[in-house]
């Protein structure tokens, strides 16, 4: 595996209150495992540092990662984003919602490639299968921290405007199939039920037999 850029922070999304779930989002288990560390070993395998952005930092006291509490609890992604450059020195994010605990490795260092290129770009997100590009699964350079803060100071929580007002670059569907053939990366876990779906998704593809059901933090 080729060294992650310099100055790209890993940063996981686990704040949101995840009410369809019924609460408790990032401890609800695939396959004998925590969603959080699906997504937090998948994000391990590409950065260097990575963070937990979470509403209530205490409750994220058992990972052995740096847990950042949102300076706008509730506020949404695009709060959670500008948090993320605010506190720490990163020059550019991998942004990655806990809600898409089975992203793809391979598909993530692709996106941290960006912020090794002489001009990343501000943003670059991967078109999905549905055909829209995944900003919960997205790199964002240091760049678009002056157009998020604006669009928070207007009362604006979504990170899909900020990709409207900034240059979005992303990756092709066949680029994006090359290196998440079956899509895993894009499966959205919202509500009890997506649990299975998914859980049947990754045993298919041999994730569950191959990935031992334990906790980053044992």
């Amino acid at each position: 595996m080729s060294p992650a850029p310099a100055g790209l922070v890993g940063a996981l999304l686990a704040g949101g209150p995840g009410r369809r779930m019924g609460g408790g989002k990032p401890w609800r288990t695939l396959g004998g495992r925590r969603l959080i560390d699906w997504a937090l070993a998948a994000l391990d395998q590409t950065c260097d540092q990575v963070v937990v952005l979470a509403a209530d930092a205490a409750q994220m006291a058992d990972l052995p990662r740096t847990v950042i509490a949102d300076r706008w609890p509730g506020q949404g992604p695009l709060a959670a984003l500008v948090t993320a450059f605010l506190d720490t020195d990163a020059q550019g994010v991998l942004l990655l919602a806990v809600d898409l605990p089975l992203a793809r490795p391979a598909l993530l260092r692709r996106l941290a490639q960006a912020q090794a290129q002489p001009q990343p770009p501000m943003a670059l997100a991967p078109i999905g299968p549905q055909g829209w590009p995944e900003y919960l699964l997205a790199y964002y350079s240091r760049a678009c921290l002056p157009p998020a803060q604006r669009l928070m100071a207007q009362g604006e929580t979504r990170v899909r405007r900020l990709v409207e007002a900034v240059r979005l670059a992303t990756l092709d569907p066949e680029e994006v199939r090359s290196l998440d053939p079956a899509g895993l990366s894009f499966l959205n876990l919202n509500r009890p039920e997506d649990l299975a779906a998914a859980e049947a998704q990754a045993r298919k593809c041999g994730l569950i037999d191959t990935i031992p059901a334990r906790s980053v933090s044992d």
